[in-house]
Order: C-alpha cells, then structure tokens, then sequence
C-alpha cells in the first residue's frame, strides 16, 4: 500500500472455494452445511460489502505492526501456570495454561516460588509453574465425558514471541470472557518465552513433530474435548506445515477441529525478499527478531556446544554475535540443524505453501497486503482450489495487528467469533 493508500478505513476480500467444490459438514442438528455458506452466514464480522474501521492514528501496515511489537505488558491481565513438556529426542517446550485470577498477590507470589525449578529463568509478570500436586491432576487422563464438553484452543506464538505477546494476551482473554468454559494454552516452543533448551534441537518452520506430540498429549488427557488451533506468524506458519502433513491418528478422527492462520508467510523466499527491501523492515522488525534469535543460541550455548559440538562451536558464536538480519541467522544455522546446505534451500522446504493443497481441516486464514513483514503475494488460487480454506484479506492491518480504537485487535474477534460458531454449528 502506497502513500495515497493510507488510511483507516479497510477494504476486506474473502476468498474460497466455489459451489463447485463444496465441503458439506454435518451440523449439530443432523442438518448439512457447507464450509463456504457457515463463513457467510456464520461469522458476521467479516462483511466485505462494508468497510473495517481500525485506529485512525496507525494508518499504515508498518504504525499497525509497530502498535503490536511495541505495546506493553500492563494491557490484558492474563494469569498463566506453566508446566514443561518433555518431547521423545529429550527436547522441552513450556505450556502456559490460563488460569484464574489469584485472590491476591500473595498467594500466587507463594506458589510462584513453590513450584520455581532451579536454574531456570524468571518468567514474564503474571506467569508461574504449576505445583506438583496441580501438575498431576492435569497430566492424569481425563475419562470422564461431561455434556457439553469443552473445546481447548492451542495457541502456537510468532518468531519473537510466546504467551506473554499482547496479541496473545488479548486472544485468551477474548476466549475466558466470551466462552463458558474453554481452556485456552500457548506453546512455548524450544528456548522461547525463557524456556530453557535441553538439546541440539532449536524451532524451526519445520518442527511440525513438536506440535503433534503436544497435541497428542493433550487428546490424551482430555480425549473427548475437542481442540482448536490459532498460529499468529511463524506460530501460523508451523500449524500450516502441521495441517499440511496431518493425517489421522489411530484412535482419534482429528487432532484439530478447525483452525485460524493469521499473518502466515505463505512463501519464505518471498517474505526473506520483502522483510529485507523496505525501510521498516529492513531497520525495525529485522534487526529486533535477529537479536531474539542470536540471544537464544548465546544464552543457551553451553547446551547446545554439549550436544553439538561440531556445529555448536566457538567459531560460530563469534559469527553469531555479527549477525545483522534473519537470513544471516537461518544461513548460519537454522539450516544446518534441518539438514539443507543453506538458507534458501530451507525457507523453499519449509514454506507452507507447498503444503496448502493438502490442508484437510477447516481453516479461515487471515492476512494484511500491507504487511511489511512477511510477503503479501497471497496464494489466492490455492485457496480457491481447497474447500477446506477461507481466505480473509485486508488492505490494512499490517503484521499482527488490525488495531482498533479501542487498542484491542480485530482478528482476535474473528478468531474467537470464527470457533465459538463453529463449536455451536458442527
């Protein structure tokens, strides 16, 4: 969007597969509807005969996407307990639960330091372990079926990022307030959100397995509630991955009921190319996700070199400590640590869209033409070509953001809005 293109007004498009190419679902009322006619009908806040109002103050992709990175913790106060998820190669990410406002500060202060594991970072405000005692009631499987059961929403976080992100934060709470019921988890992937790394292994847009064991877990617990999942960014990019690989567990029809992708970098290449050719990008949102990539190798170094010591070596750390852009970063090492020679050969690998295709879950994607982060060269045919997809595009909203008035986000309300009516039609 150019400089005439400035504004607050947006313009919204929604794209899908036509009658020709219906997927027909089952209602709850032993009725059929198609995917295409639920989001017409089912989800009212996507009106593309009518513009979207956002903050007139931010009226470009990039103020939208500052808004985001840049906006505080004291803004939807969302309560966490963490427990730690130990994968099968020895690896560990973080499973921030929402939890209840405590009775007072006290309180969760004393159970803060109860549960603390030593050696570990501090957490972010409003963010504590969960006790032993707590950690085994939610790990034991869950046989009992209440009427209705109660969906839970995964919520997989950007580059940067983790629970503590605001956009995060407005999510769950949007989730609490508007739901009776729900649970609502963020996972933390491999040495994000002062979660500490334990191998080799960093995250990658490849890391699909990560995501299908924590799911598992999860259906294993709670094996008749149903889960919905929201990737925001790289967190969209690797739950696209996901659903393009998934195929159905022995013992269970779905894993994911129906999915949300907002601001997914469809085309790696292209988003590497885009991040880098404009100012914003090239001055703001780089250099601040290389300093959060290099931190985590530098943090956790000792571990890695443990493990690695053929890639982890001091060699490399004083490149890393040069780094001036992602690229450099995923050239360095990303790619090493999935086995491809270089940078280009991984984002071409890991794109999402090379798996769009195969996408066999319900899944409303959202993205912004405006977005300075990740290419907005959106692959709109593909959509048209797989019933399970619907597309929402917007000329306005930058990357994560879509900030309204008020400072909360709209695509936080399309995502609630998009399962809670897919929970109560299917």
């Amino acid at each position: 969007m150019g400089i005439l293109g400035w504004g607050f007004r947006a313009t919204i498009k929604v794209h899908q597969a036509g009658d020709d190419k219906p997927l027909t679902l089952k209602t709850k009322k032993n009725q059929t509807l198609t995917y295409r006619e639920f989001i017409k009908t089912g989800l009212p806040i996507v009106n593309p005969s009518q513009k979207l109002w956002l903050n007139p103050l931010l009226f470009n992709g990039t103020l939208q996407t500052l808004y985001y990175t840049s906006n505080g913790s004291k803004k939807f106060l969302i309560y966490y307990g963490r427990e730690l998820f130990t994968y099968k190669d020895g690896g560990i990410c973080s499973l921030d639960w929402t939890i209840p406002t405590p009775n007072s500060k006290e309180e969760f202060k004393q159970l803060h330091d109860e549960a603390f594991p030593e050696g570990f970072p501090r957490l972010h405000p409003r963010t504590r372990y969960f006790t032993k005692s707590e950690l085994e009631t939610r790990q034991a499987a869950n046989q009992e079926v209440s009427e209705p059961v109660k969906p839970i929403v995964v919520i997989l976080h950007g580059l940067a990022g983790g629970s503590h992100e605001t956009l995060i934060r407005n999510f769950a709470q949007t989730i609490n307030q508007n739901t009776d019921g729900w649970d609502t988890v963020i996972i933390n992937s491999r040495g994000c959100c002062r979660t500490k790394i334990t191998t080799e292994k960093l995250f990658t847009a490849l890391s699909t397995n990560d995501i299908k064991e924590v799911l598992l877990e999860i259906k294993r617990r709670y094996p008749t509630r149903p889960i919905y999942a929201v990737g925001f960014s790289f967190g969209s990019i690797l739950l696209a991955n996901f659903l393009g690989e998934q195929e159905k567990e022995e013992g269970h029809d779905e894993l994911i009921k129906a999915a949300c992708l907002i601001g997914c970098a469809w085309d790696l290449v292209d988003s590497g190319y885009h991040l880098a050719s404009s100012w914003s990008g090239a001055y703001l949102f780089n250099p601040a996700l290389t300093d959060f990539l290099t931190k985590i190798v530098k943090n956790n170094f000792t571990e890695l070199k443990n493990h690695d010591p053929e890639l982890f070596s001091q060699e490399l750390l004083d490149k890393v400590r040069k780094i001036k852009n992602v690229w450099e970063f995923d050239n360095l090492i990303t790619c090493k640590t999935v086995g491809l020679p270089n940078v280009t050969q991984y984002y071409r690998k890991a794109s999402p869209v090379n798996r769009i295709n195969n996408i066999r879950t319900p899944t409303l994607i959202i993205n912004s033409t405006d977005d300075p982060a990740v290419g907005v060269r959106l692959p709109i045919l593909d959509v048209l070509d797989n019933p399970y997809l619907s597309m929402i595009e917007s000329d306005l909203g930058g990357h994560l953001g879509f900030v309204k008035s008020s400072g909360e986000f709209w695509c936080v309300d399309v995502a609630e809005q998009f399962f809670q009516n897919f929970e109560a039609s299917f």
